[in-house]
């Protein structure tokens, strides 16, 4: 098996982990300050193993884009830039960014 078919798999498996864990909080939904570190430790799984970045930065982005569409779900006049903003403040690690009050 080729490098990109190993990495295309990989992508697919954390948004399929990614994918599960957003339908699981829709289902028992836990709030976001607890939900968003777990979410976070299963995607610095794949820079703990070694998985190639660009493997890892393609799940991040699916990670973002599917609380963005659950923020605007639940606040349709959200945007994605605040909706990235609010993830990114619920983060333990480097990604974490602070919300401006």
């Amino acid at each position: 098996m080729s490098g990109d078919s190993v990495n295309k798999m990989l992508v697919r498996l954390g948004i399929a982990q990614i994918d599960g864990m957003f339908c699981r909080q829709e289902d028992y939904p836990i709030d976001d300050s607890e939900f968003l570190p777990l979410v976070e430790a299963v995607l610095t799984g794949f820079k703990m193993a070694g998985i190639d970045e660009g493997v890892a930065e393609a799940v991040w982005e699916h990670a973002f884009d599917v609380y963005d569409q659950a923020c605007k779900e639940a606040e349709p006049a959200s945007t994605t830039a605040d909706n990235r903003l609010l993830m990114q403040s619920y983060l333990l690690g480097k990604r974490r960014k602070s919300r401006k009050r």
